[in-house]
């Protein structure tokens, strides 16, 4: 009797301390989130986050769903000592902001072979000094999203020079269409044609390393103006409707959905956005800005919008997060994310939603990645907000000479780094 006192004395000991031991290990991932909680992404990463749990019980979520301003919102929850373990955001955002800040994880070892899986350039983006401190796993493509019928009805094919961009534009001009629009408020939608013409010349670090040349004379060189040039001419050849300066948007792709436009130069998004107005059959395509002459970059060097998530490093639960971060990666998660959120995603030999199979191709085939905009806004977002868009815009719409912009590039980059002594 009394050994069987001990034995079951002994035993509850032990179950006690196994149960004291699984909470010590439990973990309750807070994670705030740049999609509101009505949205298909939400919902696949809500899907992938119960998966997870059923698989690993010890760990459960709680998730916020801010919105587009998540990575503000964060910053002033952490300063006033909220616990958040990890957070997503447009990647260009968090590396000019969290990333910048120091506030990151370092999350490279964590992901173990989930790195080789990856499409080329998708990790090394955004990677400083070869630390990982963000992840992306969404991927959005920058393309000229364009109506295969529209292309086809004036015999044209997809061009590979701007010189026969040009051409395409006069054909469709003459049945009354134009071949382009842009968002007349809409800045760094506008700047994708300076950044574009200037990467096709230069190549696709040609923004920052323009803007790094401290005296302000790397914007002298004689292809941003010309850069600057062939961004006007798409107005003076008639590729852009004039009423377009006026747009305010969303009034600028409708005109696509309407059958005015052929297409635009934009993020992939564009055939979600349209969905409603241009309809679930039409017939998109997308194909990559085109080569200039004698340029040394390539039409295969893609502008990417990636939206990546971060692990915090002040998080007391940053293992189990990088745990979670790795698995979004897995090719489970990522199918998760396609069948559910109609996204792009980074994980190579994953197919994208089947209006997306032209960006898919030109992530596959990307030789360089560069940030929206030339990637200026990812080192340089004060400046690339604050200079750069807005005088850009005025140049292209009309206010402004080639001239008068290149200027102000030279005059307002050698005041910055001036300022930074």
């Amino acid at each position: 009797m009394t050994n069987t006192i001990l034995w079951r004395s002994a035993a509850a000991a032990a179950l006690s301390f196994g149960m004291m031991a699984g909470a010590a290990n439990a973990a309750e991932l807070v994670f705030w989130s740049m999609w509101n909680e009505p949205e298909p992404q939400a919902a696949a990463l809500r899907r992938i986050m119960d998966t997870y749990t059923k698989a690993h019980p010890e760990t459960t979520f709680k998730v916020v769903w801010n919105g587009r301003q998540n990575q503000t919102k964060l910053r002033a929850a952490l300063q006033a000592g909220t616990q958040v373990d990890f957070a997503d955001q447009d990647g260009d955002q968090l590396a000019g902001g969290l990333q910048k800040e120091g506030l990151g994880y370092e999350i490279g070892a964590d992901l173990g072979d989930a790195k080789a899986a990856l499409l080329p350039g998708v990790l090394d983006l955004y990677a400083a000094g070869g630390k990982v401190e963000q992840v992306p796993y969404i991927y959005n493509t920058v393309n000229i999203w364009y109506n295969k019928d529209m292309l086809a009805e004036v015999g044209g094919t997809v061009p590979q020079t701007l010189d026969e961009l040009f051409t395409l534009c006069g054909k469709l001009k003459e049945t009354s269409k134009h071949a382009l629009v842009t968002e007349g408020n809409v800045g760094f939608y506008q700047v994708l044609f300076f950044s574009h013409l200037l990467a096709r010349a230069k190549g696709s670090d040609a923004m920052i390393k323009a803007f790094e040349v401290k005296d302000g004379s790397g914007w002298s060189d004689p292809a941003v103006l010309e850069a600057a040039k062939s961004a006007r001419k798409f107005w003076e050849v008639g590729c852009i409707a004039e009423d377009a300066r006026g747009f305010q948007y969303p009034a600028g792709q409708q005109t696509i959905a309407l059958g005015d436009t052929m297409g635009e130069l934009v993020g992939s998004w564009l055939p979600t956005e349209l969905t409603e107005s241009a309809g679930a059959d039409f017939p998109w395509g997308a194909f990559n800005f085109p080569a200039v002459a004698g340029g040394v970059g390539k039409a295969t060097d893609i502008e990417v919008g990636l939206v990546s998530v971060m692990v915090l490093k002040a998080s007391p639960n940053a293992k189990e997060a990088a745990g979670f971060v790795s698995y979004l990666l897995s090719e489970e998660a990522q199918k998760t994310l396609v069948a559910d959120g109609g996204v792009g995603v980074v994980r190579d030999g994953v197919e994208w939603p089947p209006v997306l199979s032209d960006a898919y191709a030109s992530a596959k085939n990307a030789t360089a990645l560069s940030g929206f905009g030339g990637g200026l806004g990812v080192s340089y977002p004060e400046f690339n907000a604050t200079v750069l868009t807005p005088e850009f815009s005025k140049m292209f719409l009309g206010q402004s000479t080639p001239e008068d912009f290149v200027k102000v590039l030279v005059d307002k980059t050698k005041d910055y780094w001036a300022s930074q002594q």
